[in-house]
């Protein structure tokens, strides 16, 4: 987005990205004061700039911070495999779960009873 104001709901994104990336900095033991007092910068700066593209930078700033501290996979990285992930999954539908069902092999509780003979060894 460029220098034209953001709509609500996008700041609203923005700013709750934000703030669940400066949570989980605070939550970490390993998170310095100073390192805490910069992100809170950084998630102020989206409720006071008018500028979608200031705030998503913002964001992006306060997300890597977590990140590093965590050592999270990226967010592009995160959609890769969620993408890799709905690719490979089937719709669950009525007809895949009767296909289950036929392939399934029967329980010997609900079958006779058949005594096997022994076999002779080689």
């Amino acid at each position: 987005m460029t220098e034209a104001t953001m709509q609500v709901k996008e700041r609203s994104e923005a700013i709750g990205r934000a703030q669940r990336a400066l949570k989980a900095l605070g939550e970490h033991p390993r998170s310095s004061k100073k390192e805490l007092g910069h992100a809170r910068e950084h998630v102020n700066a989206c409720y006071s700039h008018g500028s979608g593209e200031y705030v998503w930078n913002a964001v992006a700033q306060v997300e890597a911070m977590a990140e590093r501290r965590y050592g999270v996979p990226s967010t592009e990285e995160q959609r890769q495999v969620v993408e890799a992930a709905e690719d490979l999954a089937e719709p669950a539908t009525a007809a895949r779960g009767r296909a289950a069902e036929d392939r399934a092999i029967p329980s010997t509780s609900s079958t006779t009873d058949v005594e096997l003979a022994p076999t002779p060894s080689r």
